[in-house]
């Protein structure tokens, strides 16, 4: 794994975000229910403006400078400047070598295409550069794909916090998927799961 470039993989790259040509791109992925909920956790979903797409990059930024705890990427094709996601690994205990792990794709096509390659391009990052020992990951338990693919990267379900995520006129469980690094050596190592 050493001899792979951290920041690439086949089909995408890890970048800076670009705030005045990725704001719209934001504004426009909002319109989509259920990212709008991802952006917005905390408030009722709703479709953001350009201005406020703007604002959150900013928060997001502002984290990575003042706390040392957080990452953040975009993520792009190897064939063109465009947008298709974002990397965020919040939370970093250095003392533990842990963190949280938040992957999103903004469009149902660059989910299917991208999805799996993106999330081993993150867990390099995590385990190779900030030489994590665990990764987390929280997915609400209606959303069957962003668990399908904690599955099919053998993250291990750790938690079931019940009725935790109120969605559509009822409660769900939220769940938190895990990966140790001795998971991943032997998953990305041992099996030549590569990019």
């Amino acid at each position: 794994m050493k001899d792979h470039f951290i920041f690439e993989s086949r089909e995408l790259r890890l970048t800076p975000l670009q705030i005045e040509q990725d704001a719209p791109v934001m504004a426009q992925w909002s319109q989509d229910l259920e990212i709008a909920r991802r952006l917005r956790s905390d408030r009722p979903a709703r479709p953001l403006s350009v201005s406020e797409a703007r604002k959150v990059f900013e928060v997001w930024l502002k984290e990575v400078e003042t706390s040392n705890r957080n990452t953040l990427f975009a993520l792009r094709p190897q064939e063109d400047d465009r947008l298709v996601g974002f990397l965020r690994i919040m939370g970093i205990l250095w003392l533990h070598g842990t963190a949280n792990f938040d992957l999103l794709l903004g469009n149902e096509e660059d989910r299917m295409r991208y999805a799996d390659e993106a999330l081993v391009l993150g867990l390099n990052y995590a385990f190779e550069e900030l030489n994590l020992f665990r990764v987390s990951a929280q997915v609400p338990e209606y959303d069957v794909a962003g668990r399908a693919l904690y599955d099919r990267a053998r993250f291990t379900l750790e938690v079931r916090q019940r009725q935790a995520v109120f969605h559509e006129g009822r409660t769900w469980d939220r769940l938190q998927f895990g990966m140790l690094r001795p998971e991943w050596e032997v998953f990305y190592r041992r099996e030549g799961v590569a990019l």
